[in-house]
């Protein structure tokens, strides 16, 4: 016969989360000081050389954080949240669906696509905010080699970046918030301590769920190659 007890200890054992270090510490100052930077940046438009400056912090986050994406922490490294085109394809309908879908200690397939195309995004605006600043205001490092006359097409094309962005962040918030919620993980409260849970949503505490680590992954691409 079954030892009751033993079942019982087995499942209780399965379903206490475990709490593992995910985000290290340059990961959450990056994302927490790019957060006000940006805001503070999109507040002040006409204001300079704060709104300058608030470009110019920007830019310096995105280089670092593209930097570290390639020597940072196992986690923070783009190889720990690089997907194929079907893999996130099968994220996104598993998460239209509510169904189950795989979990991820990095970012799942949605949020690493979102990150990818913030950095590009910012990256890129960063650069034209600079050659705005040469053209119309005559300062800066590009100032003397950005022509004047540029400065009205690449105003259009800063406002406009600026405000594409600004939208890809309230799709990047509702997302945190319902996948939160979804899986069952504080996902804000995970990028102020670090930490995550491996065991998050209801079919995980019963020991049916299934979470990839990056090493996960790469073993079975190999495996499937």
């Amino acid at each position: 016969m079954n030892d009751p007890r033993a079942a019982s200890l087995q499942a209780s054992t399965i379903s206490t989360p475990t709490r593992i270090k995910v985000w290290d510490i340059l990961v959450r100052i990056f994302h927490w000081t790019l957060v006000v930077s940006f805001t503070t940046g999109y507040l002040i438009t006409d204001k300079f050389p704060l709104h300058a400056y608030a470009g110019y912090t920007i830019f310096t986050l995105v280089v670092i954080r593209i930097i570290w994406g390639f020597v940072g922490t196992k986690y923070a490294r783009f190889s720990a949240f690089t997907y194929s085109v079907n893999e996130t394809v099968q994220y996104l309908l598993a998460a239209l669906r509510m169904g189950k879908a795989r979990e991820y200690l990095s970012h799942n397939p949605m949020g690493a696509l979102m990150v990818f195309l913030l950095l590009t995004m910012l990256l890129f605006n960063t650069v034209i905010g600079t050659m705005l600043y040469g053209a119309q205001q005559l300062e800066g490092p590009l100032a003397d080699i950005v022509p004047t006359i540029w400065d009205e097409n690449l105003e259009v094309v800063h406002k406009f970046m600026a405000k594409a962005l600004l939208t890809l962040a309230g799709f990047h918030l509702a997302g945190v918030l319902w996948s939160s919620w979804w899986h069952r993980q504080n996902y804000v409260l995970a990028m102020f301590t670090g930490y995550k849970s491996a065991f998050t949503r209801r079919e995980h505490r019963k020991g049916s769920g299934e979470i990839w680590t990056p090493e996960e992954r790469a073993r079975r691409r190999r495996a499937r190659d």
